[in-house]
């Protein structure tokens, strides 16, 4: 379990959900948790009157009242959301909560969200909070034909009192286990139901398994974090409950692993993670996807891939556009690509769409890898191998944190981490990958 204080983890990412970007007023947001916990007597106690008001005031509109478990779907519904916008106070009074609203789109991710959570439920919880006073909303969300908008919601000063916010701290606020940990989106990025097939069923149960890992671990930081500035712009409380995500539509496509706090953690911060009290190293995959790419071909894997590129080796901002903009290409369906990002022209003596043909033509060896979407298939068969390692030590007890395509274990399962990596690589492609360890 956390020990710090990074706690509930952001569930459904979709590209509008990431609202961590700021708006006219600076104000940053955080995604809806709809697993949110709350662990602190007095802050319970405080909540039970207002839910109890709430739905009072929601049975007023009845001449027959709702049975029992309609009445617990909303309660269920307004704690949820109230959780959610106390839980961003603990961080910053400037942060908001972004909250689904649209009905097409609340029932497109009902697989993703607990049973009483139903489209009624949810829209009726979130109307009441706001005639109340209790919550705001902040910004409304943008508006689209055949889909939901995401406005940004806050509580307002009275719901602050009432909820006694002042005496919490993050360390309040856990996630629940949440009830499906394989999720699919679509080619826009949002999420879509799905049939279960005996594969599928197997990639959940294993990961139950390196979930059941986790939650018994403890996992936490050599120092103090701040949410604002030790971790990237998606972070918005993630814990350690993992799960995989795979795109267009397809299981062929995507896969990898996500949820983790660490995987959120800045470079700086990322070297002070601990498990179970212990140190920890990061071994890396070098260049791994231009490395799956040459094994494939047949040809030897280069000592760094991203080095084929000019001018890279000399300079680590130049191998840094390199290894963005060759993925970028890989994943791009398309010609265009926006990477590298805040390029220098005049630093490097090149202009953006120069480098850009260079990274094309370093990887002339490997025809047809770029503009086709490859890259999203790569990362199946990355994330299968990540499993793969993780399943190998979690046989033996032994914790490890996924980043993608690097893992993070403690110092004395170094040398064995190193050894799994290469053997499943080796295994699936006939060849010897580069790993390199920090930490």
């Amino acid at each position: 379990m956390m020990v710090d204080e990074t706690t509930p983890l952001r569930a459904f990412l979709t590209d509008e959900q990431i609202a961590a970007l700021p708006d006219q007023w600076g104000v940053r947001s955080w995604a809806f948790e709809s697993y949110l916990e709350l662990h602190h007597d007095a802050a319970n106690a405080a909540l039970v009157p207002v839910l109890e008001g709430l739905r009072e005031r929601w049975l007023q509109g009845f001449k027959r009242k709702p049975n029992a478990k309609r009445q617990e779907n909303l309660l269920n519904c307004l704690r949820v959301i109230l959780l959610n916008v106390m839980r961003v106070q603990t961080v910053d009074n400037t942060l908001t909560v972004g909250i689904p609203s649209g009905k097409g789109r609340l029932n497109t991710e009902k697989q993703y969200r607990p049973a009483f959570m139903t489209v009624q439920y949810h829209l009726k919880a979130l109307a009441l909070l706001q005639d109340s006073g209790l919550v705001r909303m902040v910004k409304a969300g943008h508006k689209q034909e055949d889909y939901a908008e995401t406005a940004r919601y806050a509580l307002t000063d009275a719901g602050r009192d009432k909820m006694l916010v002042a005496g919490l701290t993050r360390k309040d606020f856990t996630i629940a286990k949440r009830d499906e940990v394989i999720l699919l989106k679509d080619a826009d990025k949002r999420l879509i139901g799905y049939t279960d097939t005996p594969a599928i069923k197997a990639m959940r149960a294993n990961l139950r398994r390196l979930n059941d890992l986790l939650a018994v671990t403890d996992i936490g930081t050599t120092r103090a974090t701040n949410p604002l500035t030790d971790f990237d712009a998606d972070y918005s409380g993630q814990n350690a409950d993992l799960y995989r995500v795979f795109n267009n539509g397809s299981f062929d496509e995507g896969g990898r692993f996500y949820g983790g706090w660490w995987q959120h953690a800045k470079k700086h911060l990322r070297r002070c993670i601990t498990i179970d009290g212990q140190r920890t190293v990061e071994a890396d995959f070098k260049g791994l996807h231009p490395a799956i790419l040459f094994a494939k071909q047949g040809l030897p894997i280069p000592e760094d891939p991203y080095a084929l590129v000019p001018g890279v080796a000399e300079d680590d901002t130049l191998r840094g556009h390199a290894k963005t903009t060759f993925l970028a290409l890989l994943n791009a369906d398309k010609q265009d690509t926006s990477e590298p990002r805040d390029f220098d022209a005049e630093r490097h003596g090149m202009t953006k769409q120069e480098f850009q043909r260079s990274v094309r033509d370093a990887f002339l060896m490997l025809p047809g890898i770029f503009s086709t979407g490859r890259g999203l298939r790569l990362q199946r068969e990355d994330s299968d191998m990540a499993e793969q390692i993780m399943l190998h030590f979690a046989d033996r007890d032994i914790p490890v944190l996924p980043v993608h395509d690097s893992f993070i274990i403690a110092k004395e399962h170094n040398e064995a981490l190193q050894q799994v990596m290469v053997a499943v690589f080796h295994k699936r492609y006939g060849q010897t990958p580069r790993i390199t360890v920090s930490g």
